[in-house]
């Protein structure tokens, strides 16, 4: 999330001298690239990683601070969350076997990682958002203490007045709120870095900008959020969402949110881009130790212009201008940020050169190709992709494609092309779109070999055991780095879950029905019959539990029926027998064989978040017996 030296702005004055520095950067920025002050040779290219921490029963570890105080290695930093952590890879020189060598960093990083982690009891996994990560979760006090995260969150919110809200739907829905940017943290992603020479800026950030709903399509592994199926990257729709400033009171003409893929084509100047944070986005923290860009630059010394910098790490765009400086000369990069974690090490150098090599290639139509193409079309392309990954239609010049039509049959030569141009070693060009070639060749992504195991495991033992399942199997075949395309689906119907680890939360059945307590007591038997189940949950109109009816009580009631009216209140069970999502299942078992119940309610702070029974219970125990 970049500079940690911030603070809140205090006042009116306060802004007017933030607001100083950054026009100064965008001035001296301007004057720079006017000069040709940037280095143009040779390029390089990096990455950062993103990483879940997840303990031995697959589920968040905030074990964070505790892996970064012994680990020792500069590589390695804190994210947003607790149970996220980030490695920043060494930049590479763009030739030769610069992808087989950012690999093996990758590894070696990521294994001296894992074997510290595994001290804490815990796992490091990629994965854009971690199948087993729940609401719950994401309590302010996960979020990493540091001045900078809770800054942003703080004035975030204040400028939003009120919480933030999710809507996402997909096969499944989720409306969820929260008082922090902490939605934000269910992302993570593998992003990438190229070197651009400045006086090719506009174009190649157009491209790449056209280029990303195509990329995108075969790079997606975040389906699911919450034990809800939402897009084939549902990341793209909630980091929007989880950093939107703006409210339905407030959304009466046109504004742009922090998180967005733009809103135009870059006409003149990489400086459009800072230019339009300044003008659009409220300024949202500055600092103490901003250098005067001017004054430096006049004494033959390079600017950080950081408050400038600083500005633009709090809007947030998928392909994103980066100034690097030295004490030499500086440079300038594009950072895709719309890459997820995973599933693979390999995958992501796969997807790294293949974006890399389309970035050096040569757009149909020339270098100024966006000329003469609608931006909104491209827009629309990285849509589709985040919705439908491999199973969209793109637009491409005026002519319709599927994914994996276009990805074959034009950009995957146009990459192999843009590699050699780059002298990139054969056998790197060979493995690395060998890997992606392949996987789209098979049409899987992370994403859809997520989705049809899940549905599989979950029909067999319910939500989140099969969560719980894919974590186990992604940690696996990252541990061996096996490339998705060779990824076999689950056959077995032997599950790799302890009972004596297993909660509540891992079997309830969350899609439940209830009833209110003025509902009629007609009403109440005919749910019961026509779903054929045993206990209906009864809730005031404040949403709280506050009894439970079942198929039983409703026989023996019905037969004392008088002509008078009754409703659900008359006939329910007050006194109830709950548990909490986290109760073990074994404990849960106990109390139900002593109260002789088949069933109980599940709870958190009166409300109902699901029921577990008798017969969720045999899933796990008939197959333990």
């Amino acid at each position: 999330m970049g500079d940690f030296r911030v603070r809140k702005i205090t006042d009116a004055e306060d802004r007017r001298k933030m607001y100083q520095s950054v026009l100064a950067d965008v001035e001296s920025f301007e004057w720079m690239l006017k000069e040709d002050m940037f280095e143009t040779d040779p390029l390089h290219i990096g990455a950062e990683q993103e990483l879940c921490i997840v303990n031995h029963d697959c589920e968040p570890s905030m074990k964070a601070l505790e892996i970064l105080d012994k680990i020792d290695d500069e590589h390695y930093t804190n994210e947003l969350a607790l149970f996220n952590l980030e490695i920043n890879l060494d930049p590479f020189q763009l030739q030769n076997n610069c992808f087989s060598e950012m690999e093996k960093q990758l590894f070696d990083l990521l294994g001296k990682g894992r074997k510290l982690a595994d001290k804490h009891g815990t796992n490091l996994l990629m994965t854009g958002i971690l199948p087993t990560l729940k609401y719950r979760h994401l309590k302010f006090e996960n979020m990493t203490p540091i001045q900078r995260y809770q800054t942003l969150s703080n004035k975030l919110s204040e400028l939003r007045g009120k919480n933030f809200e999710i809507y996402l739907q997909g096969v499944d829905e989720v409306i969820l709120s929260l008082g922090s940017v902490l939605f934000e943290a269910c992302n993570t992603s593998f992003q990438l870095h190229l070197q651009i020479r400045p006086k090719e800026f506009v174009n190649q950030h157009n491209w790449s900008q056209m280029i990303s709903g195509p990329v995108l399509s075969a790079c997606v592994n975040s389906p699911m959020l919450f034990g809800n199926e939402l897009w084939a990257e549902s990341r793209i729709a909630l980091f929007k969402q989880s950093l939107d400033t703006r409210s339905s009171e407030k959304f009466l003409r046109k504004k742009l949110p922090r998180v967005y893929f733009g809103n135009d084509w870059l006409k003149e100047s990489p400086a459009e881009l800072w230019k339009n944070d300044v003008m659009r986005f409220p300024l949202i923290v500055t600092s103490d130790d901003f250098q005067d860009a001017k004054a430096m630059l006049q004494k033959g010394e390079i600017p950080n212009l950081r408050a400038i910098r600083l500005h633009n790490g709090t809007t947030y765009t998928w392909n994103r201008l980066c100034y690097g400086f030295s004490k030499t000369k500086p440079h300038l990069r594009i950072e895709c940020r719309y890459i997820p974690s995973g599933p693979t090490g390999i995958d992501e150098i796969a997807n790294f050169a293949f974006w890399t090599g389309l970035m050096k290639s040569e757009p149909e139509g020339g270098v100024e190709f966006w000329k003469n193409q609608d931006f909104k079309v491209t827009k629309d392309n990285f849509i589709k992709a985040a919705r439908t990954g491999m199973n969209s239609v793109f637009e491409w010049y005026g002519k319709s494609y599927s994914a994996k039509e276009l990805l074959i049959e034009k950009l995957i030569p146009q990459a192999e092309e843009g590699l050699k141009k780059s002298n990139v070693a054969p056998e790197d060009i060979e493995k690395y779109l060998g890997v992606f070639e392949k996987r789209v060749e098979a049409e899987i992504t992370g994403s859809s070999w997520t989705v049809k195991n899940y549905r599989k495991l979950s029909k067999l033992y319910g939500q989140t055991i099969a969560e719980k399942e894919l974590v186990n199997q992604m940690l696996e075949y990252q541990y061996l780095n096996i490339p998705l395309y060779k990824w076999e689906d689950f056959n077995s119907k032997i599950h790799s879950i302890s009972t004596a680890k297993t909660t509540v939360e891992d079997l309830m059945t969350k899609d439940i029905f209830s009833v209110h307590e003025n509902d009629s007591f007609e009403l109440v038997k005919h749910i019961l019959k026509w779903n054929n189940i045993h206990h209906l949950p009864v809730e005031n109109k404040q949403g709280d539990l506050i009894g439970l009816i079942t198929d039983g009580m409703v026989e023996r009631f019905e037969s004392k029926l008088s002509e008078k009216s009754h409703f659900a209140k008359d006939i329910m069970l007050e006194k109830l027998v709950s548990v909490s999502a986290t109760t073990s299942l074994d404990e849960a078992k106990g109390m139900m064989d002593k109260s002789e119940l088949s069933g109980v309610p599940v709870v958190y702070k009166n409300k109902l978040v699901g029921m577990i029974t008798q017969n969720d219970m045999a899933k796990i125990y008939s197959e333990s017996d």
